[in-house]
């Protein structure tokens, strides 16, 4: 008979983070709620209160010192992540990377963190998660001996949160995968099978089908490689990997 005592094991762990946290609130922090409106003006999509509130719970139960979000937009996720962390009995991350692709969002991503007061832990990154992976490794084999966090996109991360584009979203959770420590976790949302109103006769189309049919390959190797679990919730689901090597 198992130890009643015993710790859970890292998978026992894992699977447990990944359920639903009662005491940190059901509704959107009045910055994340203002970001929301303003997305749905500018015409980004707006993840439904279900799925970015599992994100935080789960991004709060596993406690990690390190994190990275990537494909930030304005700082919808981010103002429920730094909400959260600004709690007294929420353990903060010691370092946070806030990445969005191109700069004119930097502004309103840095504003949503200093809103938190958090300059100190948290700061915006300019750019491509795969872009940044290559210029991290090098960084960080030019540094072997340091504890200082890389110029580029940080590694050995306990948790990285990445959205964006089907196109290219396979490409860039594997390059998320390499930032990852042993043991870290990559969170991701599912993308949409693509619908009978994609014709893959045209560049876009084809470009949506080859898309999901790579994240499709992904996914296939994460099973065989790594921890996977598929968390639904309304209006998603969110997908976690604990990358076991």
């Amino acid at each position: 008979m198992a130890d009643e005592g015993a710790s859970p094991s890292p998978e026992e762990a894992f699977r447990a983070a990944l359920g639903a946290r009662q005491d940190l609130g059901r509704d959107a922090p009045d910055i994340a709620a203002n970001i929301g409106v303003q997305m749905g003006h500018m015409g980004i999509d707006v993840p439904t209160v279900s799925v970015v509130r599992r994100l935080r719970d789960i991004v709060v139960t596993l406690q990690p010192r390190t994190v990275a979000e990537v494909g930030a937009a304005i700082g919808h996720t981010t103002a429920w992540l730094l909400d959260a962390w600004s709690r007294e009995d929420v353990v903060a991350p010691d370092m946070v990377d806030v990445m969005e692709e191109g700069n004119r969002f930097a502004v309103i991503l840095d504003r949503v963190i200093k809103r938190y007061g958090m300059e100190e832990s948290a700061r915006v990154v300019v750019g491509t998660v795969d872009e940044h992976a290559p210029q991290t490794r090098a960084w960080r084999l030019a540094h072997l001996a340091s504890k200082e966090r890389p110029p580029t996109l940080m590694d050995a991360l306990d948790v990285m949160i990445l959205r964006g584009g089907i196109e290219s979203l396979s490409a860039r959770a594997a390059s998320g995968l390499e930032l990852l420590r042993r043991g870290g976790v990559l969170l991701l949302i599912e993308p949409a099978v693509p619908g009978e109103d994609i014709n893959d006769s045209t560049e876009e189309g084809a470009a949506i089908i080859a898309g999901f049919n790579a994240w499709i390959s992904f996914v296939q190797r994460c099973s065989e490689e790594h921890d996977l679990a598929f968390v639904p919730v309304h209006g998603g689901t969110i997908v976690a990997v604990r990358k076991l090597s």
